[in-house]
């Protein structure tokens, strides 16, 4: 028999037997559809963090600091009573102590070998800032990153935002009653900054730009963090925190590298920053690690998925032996007019195989149909704005598909065996 006509036949007897091919199928399909949304999860979930990584951090700078415990080095955060530094602080409610860099330290940083530069974002919190017919809100302020993607609405930066001047997130334009966008470029804000003593301080910031929040935004309080010229942000720093343990103290700095982009250089100059007794860690370092947590869950889910596709598989096995019992004659027949051992296998694999396409085809499809359709939906829940959780790709939908036929075929080897040695003459005895 030719193989087209094989093929022909193996879909004939499919449709002659198309409840229980279709419930087979639809058995397959739900693996199927299981690996497909946890597919897309993961790659939607590590677009997801790319995007993270790029908007708060610089991939060509090193976050630096002096307690290794904050890196996960030396077993953690030590809790435990140790000996007296005064470089240690408190971090957090519960009173864990935290070593703090200094001026000294970041002196050091600067000077060593391929450390371009040393920033500091100075991040405090505001009293409140406020216009002339505005009420006053609460505000962060931090110092402008260039290196940091920013999604600007109104109004540029180029490197650096000048003196006096600061960017505000759109949040503020109502609130502050600003108007557009580019209605409130050139407007003043005031920003008021109080110390523990009570003594306060006003200034008068120039609108400069205007940025939209972006939801991969960690750094700061979402959608309320003013960005000025490091000048002005070291200053009210240095206004908020004087006269206290704080001080001229930061927990991170950012390291930023010569020719940082290279791989090669950025590892080297974080080798150097860790033998002169710091702690570092790259883009890259923060991003393996949530593509770690990614890849655990992941797996988790596609555990769930295997067993499925398992008890598929025993599925395929019973509806082709099933088959195989029910045309026993039919087969003795073929058999007796010529149809080889190898023609016979090759039938019960291609109905076990065309199983497997349209059961992977129905999973597939429906993942796709159901994720296109709740994507806005579960953006809007977890507040990934424009960014969507599930993410098809045509090659992986392929892949399955092509994954998932395979399985179906060695599922129907066996039976497929026992159809291809049967004895011509015992079978047609069959009743």
């Amino acid at each position: 028999m030719k193989v087209i006509d094989t093929f022909k036949r193996s879909g004939r007897n499919l449709r002659q037997a198309k409840t229980r091919t279709i419930l087979t199928a639809l058995a397959l399909a739900v693996g199927g559809f299981t690996l497909t949304l946890t597919l897309a999860a993961a790659n939607g979930a590590k677009a997801y963090s790319n995007r993270l990584i790029a908007t708060n951090l610089d991939s060509s700078s090193l976050i630096v600091t002096k307690d290794k415990g904050l890196f996960g080095q030396g077993g953690g955060v030590n809790t435990k009573p140790q000996e007296y530094d005064d470089s240690l602080t408190s971090l957090g409610s519960r009173g864990v102590l935290v070593k703090e860099l200094n001026q000294a330290d970041i002196d050091k940083i600067a000077k060593l070998p391929g450390v371009e530069s040393v920033f500091q974002t100075y991040a405090t919190n505001a009293q409140y800032v406020t216009t002339a017919n505005s009420k006053k809100y609460t505000a962060s302020i931090q110092a402008y990153n260039n290196k940091i993607s920013h999604d600007f609405i109104a109004g540029t930066v180029s490197t650096v935002v000048p003196d006096g001047s600061v960017v505000i997130p759109d949040s503020y334009l109502s609130l502050l009653n600003l108007g557009s966008a580019n209605q409130a470029i050139g407007k003043t804000v005031t920003v008021k900054t109080q110390q523990v003593t009570g003594t306060t301080k006003s200034q008068d910031f120039k609108i400069v730009a205007v940025l939209t929040t972006p939801s991969t935004l960690i750094s700061g309080d979402v959608g309320s963090t003013l960005l000025t010229s490091t000048t002005d942000a070291r200053n009210i720093y240095n206004f908020i925190n004087s006269g206290t343990i704080n001080a001229n103290r930061f927990l991170f700095v950012s390291a930023r590298v010569v020719n940082g982009n290279n791989a090669q250089k950025l590892n080297a100059t974080k080798a150097t920053i860790i033998n002169a007794g710091y702690a570092a860690e790259s883009a890259a370092d923060t991003q393996a690690v949530i593509g770690q947590i990614i890849n655990v869950l992941q797996i988790i889910i596609l555990v769930f998925g295997l067993i499925t596709l398992i008890a598929s598989f025993f599925g395929v096995v019973n509806t082709q032996y099933i088959s195989v019992l029910e045309r026993t004659r039919e087969i003795g027949l073929m058999k007796a007019l010529g149809m080889g051992r190898r023609s016979v296998l090759g039938l019960f694999v291609i109905e076990a195989t065309w199983i497997g396409f349209f059961g992977a085809l129905i999973g597939a499809l429906g993942a796709v149909i159901i994720g296109l359709s709740i994507n806005p939906w579960i953006s809007h829940k977890l507040n990934f704005g424009s960014d969507s959780l599930l993410v098809f790709k045509p090659s992986q939908l392929v892949g399955l598909i092509i994954f998932l036929m395979i399985v179906t075929t060695i599922a129907g080897l066996l039976p497929a065996r026992s159809a291809a040695r049967l004895d011509p003459i015992e079978a047609l005895r069959t009743e």
